[in-house]
């Protein structure tokens, strides 16, 4: 038999609305056999049909035998349970009375989901604020016990680039929209039930909102890009999307061109490399404040032996090879305001925290900024660079100058 399925065009808790639609929907010839935020209806429908939802009880998913066969006495047919929030009965027999004589007596039957209700949404708000706190903990107060330079604050602009994902976007906004929609859910049942336990009549459906249905409709059709924008971001390495230098195709200055010395790979002398720490890899980032974002990390070594106290050791004589780093990250921002602190928040995640650095401002022609990042025992650099939004954040380990290489190095943002 050929289902029907439609968007619930009503809030669930709007009780008179969604009776009423049912009854609608009977009187085209569809009874419903599934309901929650869409419904699925069989063209089995008798005009005249009444629907009734009853909260759901604590006995179980299902109306007790007790309660069917009360129920079945009255005319009342049980239909399906809605979540858990209703059990849905019916009838067909026009002759057949109402569940209830008076309004009071729905009032009180509905107060056990009110409770319910109530009890989530505190269970919730305390989770949500537990993980609120633990995120600003982790973000701005979380900091290493050998960070002689701590800068709790740095990060924000580079957490604002990141909130700017689109996934984290679609994320937040969908937690709006379901937080606006649970407050009006809330309203509309509180309103209800304190009309019915006052004798009242319940407050007049608004009836099938079409922004409802809408709405339901965009999240379905977004629903399944997300799952695939997410699955795409994160099948690269720490969740962006990687690739090695050699397949990269943008812009980036090389190691080699800032050294005088001919470098290799760790696999030309270990005969292994890893991934993660030494091999040349470029990271693509995504923000919708900054449509161009990557990084490339650069490690090589030098060709010939030599005897660099502190650099990578040569398994082979027991000597120490040259063994210099390079670590930039390029922007591109729509916003020029963000350069400059977007750089140095990049500098502050770069930087080596057991030991403190001095910066220092520079100036070159036709550059917004220069910030040079030193530390005492000059073998680790930092340099930012920036004009309009253009950005590129250097953090190089070796023994050469990057002021020596401005010029190379500024091709990047001119």
């Amino acid at each position: 038999m050929k289902k029907i399925r439609k968007f619930l065009p009503l809030s669930i808790y709007d009780i008179p609305g969604i009776e009423h639609w049912l009854e609608e929907q009977a009187n085209a010839g569809l009874f419903p056999v599934y309901l929650n935020s869409w419904a699925t209806f069989e063209p089995i429908g008798i005009p005249g049909t009444r629907f009734r939802l009853e909260p759901w009880g604590k006995e179980g998913t299902s109306p007790t035998e007790e309660q069917m066969e009360l129920m079945h006495e009255a005319g009342w047919e049980y239909a399906f349970t809605i979540g858990q929030v209703y059990f849905l009965f019916y009838t067909t027999d026009p002759q057949a009375p109402d569940l209830y004589t008076d309004f009071e007596s729905r009032g009180l039957s509905l107060e056990r989901l009110e409770k319910r209700v109530r009890r989530n949404r505190r269970f919730w708000a305390i989770i949500w604020s537990v993980l609120g706190l633990l995120l600003v903990w982790a973000l701005f107060f979380h900091q290493s016990k050998y960070d002689v330079q701590p800068d709790r604050f740095a990060i924000l602009p580079l957490l604002l680039l990141e909130l700017f994902n689109p996934i984290i976007l679609f994320f937040l906004i969908a937690a709006f929209f379901s937080w606006k929609h649970n407050r009006r859910d809330r309203r509309i049942l509180e309103k209800t039930c304190r009309a019915l336990k006052e004798g009242l009549p319940p407050p007049p459906s608004a009836g099938p909102s079409p922004a409802l249905a809408r709405e339901q409709k965009i999240a379905l059709i977004l629903i399944p890009i997300f799952l695939a924008a997410w699955i795409f971001q994160f099948m690269g390495n720490h969740g962006q999307l990687t690739v090695s230098v050699e397949d990269f195709t943008r812009p980036y200055v090389s190691l080699q061109a800032l050294e005088q010395v001919d470098l290799i790979s760790s696999q030309e002398i270990f005969g292994h490399s890893s991934f993660h720490e030494d091999e040349n890899r470029a990271e693509n980032h995504i923000s919708l404040l900054s449509p161009v974002w990557y990084s490339v990390t650069q490690n090589g070594y030098e060709a010939a032996e030599g005897d660099y106290e502190g650099y990578s050791p040569d398994p082979q004589g027991g000597k120490y090879r040259y063994s210099p780093s390079l670590n930039a990250t390029y922007f591109h921002l729509l916003i020029a305001a963000l350069a400059k602190p977007v750089a140095q928040s990049q500098m502050d995640r770069d930087r080596a925290v057991n030991v403190y650095w001095t910066y220092e401002e520079l100036s070159y022609p036709g550059l917004d900024f220069v910030i040079l990042a030193t530390e005492p025992d000059g073998i680790y650099q930092g340099l930012a660079l920036g004009k309009g939004g253009r950005v590129a954040v250097f953090h190089y380990g070796g023994v050469k100058q990057l002021t020596d290489h401005l010029d190379i190095l500024a091709t990047l943002v001119m």
